[in-house]
């Protein structure tokens, strides 16, 4: 079995929606942090432990392409194609799920980033 070729060429419309999700998830972070909000950061850690389970769960596992050939013989064509075409629909509500994800994050780790550097090791960051 081969892997699928890829293009080369970088999707630019996905790149877009992963920065612009970061910015209004991080937006909202930085916002909380302001007005002293402590809570936000387990609110972002439970938030972002229950869409990591989400997408577990949507995704069916961690589930690779389905194919005809690997589905069991007691399944239907339909029922094959239905399952396959499941798939796909699966495939784009996990991968929103993942931008939100990968920006809630990323917000916390910046946060913890900034203060470590700030508190243990006495860097001036504006």
């Amino acid at each position: 079995m081969s892997t699928p070729k890829q293009s080369g060429k970088p999707n630019y419309r996905k790149l877009l929606r992963l920065i612009l999700t970061f910015i209004l998830v991080s937006g909202i972070y930085r916002l909380a942090i302001h007005f002293y909000l402590g809570w936000i950061v387990h609110v972002y850690c439970i938030g972002a432990g229950v869409l990591a389970v989400l997408y577990i769960i949507i995704n069916r596992g961690m589930l690779k392409k389905p194919e005809k050939s690997d589905l069991p013989d007691t399944m239907s064509d339909s029922e094959k194609d239905s399952f396959i075409a499941g798939a796909a629909v699966r495939r784009e509500r996990s991968e929103f799920i993942l931008y939100i994800l990968f920006s809630l994050i990323l917000s916390v780790m910046i946060d913890l980033m900034y203060i470590w550097l700030t508190v243990n090791q006495g860097v001036k960051l504006p």
